[in-house]
């Protein structure tokens, strides 16, 4: 027990442990190359094309990605290899000027245990596949009032929740500023939206409200649905005064918490879908299975009929 403890104690304290973990990294990121721009094998293009949908923002149809998501799911890994490589920039040049031959295995095992993620990855991913739950609209539904919202959109028009009765309407929180889960958030929406048929899609509206009304404004919400490529009027951007809008919010029940020395706002990823009677159907969030859910539940809503 005490030879491991000291080896372990070697390796964290000396070049091994930075040399594994960045060569761990930077192998994440030639696997995620590989997904973006190699043909998957026979039998995992289903899942290759998911897997880019979902991560990378891939859109089946024009081919094209999002770039916000690529540099993410690129990037942070990346980076977090250029900060630790600085950090142990001494060792690590020593090492690899007199002994070069002495980081190989660390590189290989690197390697090795990102090709084994892959694997086991792909294989519990394929028996999740066959498990997949259908989508649960009758133990899920709700039939709460939704709360009263009358702001404004990024075009300057007014917007209420009583206009849009007898609409399907998905509501959720976004802020300009969000380079993260915001993007992931409207990707979401907009795949849910594509997967709709043109009749079903002119019932459908996605009211976003900004988590930061006191900074958004018309103006950066239009850059925001521009960026972000979302259509108006399916897309309604919303803000406003910030204690309606902060209203508005609670009562959707939208948690968010704003770091005072960074500004970022962490948030509840939550759309809440409202049907055609002005009623609070469902509340789903991200990922891979609740957007499936999310389109389910979309064709659940929009095959009711309309208010009278």
């Amino acid at each position: 027990m005490l030879r491991v403890i000291e080896s372990a104690q070697r390796f964290f304290a000396s070049w091994r442990f930075p040399a594994f973990v960045v060569s761990l990294l930077l192998s994440f990121d030639v696997l995620l190359l590989l997904v973006l721009f190699v043909p998957a094998p026979r039998g995992l293009e289903a899942f290759a094309e998911e897997f880019k949908v979902w991560c990378f923002g891939y859109d089946p149809k024009t081919k094209g990605f999002e770039l916000t998501y690529v540099g993410m799911m690129l990037g942070e890994p990346f980076g977090l290899a250029t900060v630790i490589s600085l950090v142990w920039w001494k060792p690590l040049k020593t090492v690899f000027r007199e002994r070069p031959r002495a980081l190989l295995p660390y590189v290989l095992t690197a390697l090795g245990a990102v090709v084994a993620f892959q694997i086991v990855f792909f294989a519990t991913r394929g028996e999740a596949r066959a498990a997949e739950l259908a989508f649960p609209a009758r133990s899920l539904r709700t039939s709460v009032p939704a709360p009263t919202v009358a702001l404004t959109d990024q075009n300057g028009e007014s917007f209420s929740l009583e206009k849009e009765r007898g609409r399907v309407v998905v509501v959720t929180g976004v802020y300009a500023s969000c380079g993260l889960t915001c993007p992931m958030i409207m990707g979401q929406a907009k795949r849910a939206i594509a997967a709709l048929t043109a009749p079903e899609r002119r019932d459908v509206v996605v009211a976003a409200v900004t988590l930061d009304p006191e900074h958004d404004d018309r103006d950066r919400l239009d850059a925001m649905a521009r960026g972000q490529s979302v259509p108006w009027p399916t897309f309604r951007l919303l803000w406003g005064p910030p204690a309606e809008v902060n209203t508005v919010l609670d009562d959707f029940s939208i948690s968010r918490t704003r770091d005072p020395a960074t500004g970022r706002i962490d948030h509840a990823n939550l759309f809440v879908l409202v049907d055609r009677h002005g009623k609070i159907a469902y509340r789903l969030t991200l990922g891979a299975d609740q957007e499936r859910w999310l389109v389910d539940a979309l064709r659940t809503l929009l095959a009711e009929p309309g208010a009278s």
